[in-house]
């Protein structure tokens, strides 16, 4: 008999996709389902849409509630979940049909806490491969960590309940929220099964009514003079994340004795792809090269980088007289190379990976190849190797611009 899974929807002025979402969830090959949609406090028709849809199908169990964001939607469906796995969804994405039976079953078959999968995001890179991870083990568990943004997101994942049990979402955090759950879980995983099928379909909206925290940080007036940009809102939710790893380490919870190891990876990881997401969005080439300016400056970025350094990654020196001419060089390839990619939209071609690559042109001075998991690793190997169509094009980039 299939184990029930408990789906949690947080749902806010969904009108447009909320239907579609659950479409993709109902129709799942995977049948014992309870669909938890936790309303928001939407003003338009979200709720009567889904009031209707629960009249066709008893398993949405639809929770209005006053707008109180995100996480605290989230964590109502925690304390009404009643499932023995657990699973988010945003209100705009959807599932292939087989996810659940795919996703249980990996769980099911390897023993394993958390079932992961990849999935399409403009912006953050998953990059998982076929495999099992034991958590209590060192290498394994930065090997998982450095997979970049899988572990973190929550939408990509089926978890065992008992993983997230009493664990909720912080609801003073306004960006990275999911993040700092993530760490949260930490200590209660000791096995993660991924699989590199896309299965989860994100959805991002481009809208300049797009409601994503992302969307809204895109749009920031002159972020970078007040500092204001994804990543510095990356850096607040820090103090959370040290409170979770110290009292992991403490206890011994998971196999890391130096709270940088982890600390700091997705400081560094975040202002690469935050980067890459303003220049997509249009913003002006000047204010990213002084956000830019401003990120390598950034103490906590050179804490990031003196972390990636002891795996095999040797950088230039970001006080090097010449700093800002490299810097300059980046900001002028990365906007070349999207020009060129929006103009002729080449097939296989990550724009955003691209830019990842590029910053590893520039500033990766020796790559030892010994944690290939790291984003920036692979991308530098890769666009050394020159044959894959990221690697390509970047190169044919650099070309053209004599660099």
């Amino acid at each position: 008999m299939e184990k029930l899974i408990s789906v949690i929807i947080p749902m806010y002025n969904a009108e447009k996709t909320i239907l579609n979402t659950l479409d993709s969830i109902l129709n799942q090959s995977y049948k014992n389902l309870e669909i938890l949609v936790v309303n928001d406090g939407s003003d338009d028709s979200s709720s009567t849409l889904v009031q209707s849809l629960r009249k066709k199908d008893k398993r949405i169990i639809l929770i209005d509630d006053d707008n109180h964001g995100v996480s605290h939607a989230r964590n109502v469906g925690l304390r009404n979940a009643k499932g023995e796995y657990v699973q988010f969804v945003d209100a705009d994405d959807t599932l292939d049909l087989d996810y659940f039976k795919i996703m249980q079953n990996l769980l099911a078959t390897n023993d394993c806490d958390i079932a992961i999968c990849n999935n399409i995001h403009p912006y953050f890179y998953t990059h998982l491969d076929d495999h099992i991870y034991d958590l209590t083990n060192h290498d394994e568990f930065l090997n998982y960590y450095q997979h970049t943004f899988a572990p973190t997101l929550p939408w990509n994942k089926l978890y065992k309940k008992e993983v997230v049990d009493g664990i909720f979402f912080e609801e003073n955090i306004k960006f990275a929220e999911d993040e700092v759950f993530a760490c949260a879980t930490l200590g209660r995983i000791k096995k993660v099964v991924s699989t590199k099928d896309v299965l989860y379909h994100y959805s991002f909206d481009y809208s300049e009514e797009g409601k994503s925290a992302i969307q809204k940080f895109l749009k920031g007036s002159k972020f970078w003079l007040n500092h204001t940009s994804l990543y510095y809102m990356e850096l607040e939710c820090l103090p959370a994340k040290i409170d979770y790893f110290a009292e992991h380490i403490k206890n011994k919870r998971i196999p890391i004795e130096n709270i940088n190891e982890v600390l700091y990876q997705r400081v560094c990881d975040y202002a690469i792809y935050e980067y890459a997401a303003y220049v997509g969005s249009g913003v002006a080439e000047d204010a990213l090269l002084q956000e830019l300016t401003n990120i390598f400056r950034n103490t906590y970025f050179h804490k990031a980088i003196n972390v990636q350094t002891k795996y095999g990654l040797k950088f230039k020196s970001f006080f090097d007289k010449d700093l800002e001419h490299y810097i300059y060089k980046l900001n002028h390839s990365v906007f070349n190379m999207y020009s060129t990619y929006f103009k002729d939209e080449p097939l296989n071609v990550n724009p955003n990976m691209c830019a990842a690559m590029l910053f590893a042109k520039f500033f990766i001075i020796e790559n030892n190849s010994i944690n290939n998991a790291n984003i920036l690793n692979r991308l530098d190997n890769e666009l050394n190797e020159g044959q894959s169509p990221n690697a390509l094009f970047v190169n044919n980039i650099l070309k053209n611009l004599n660099y």
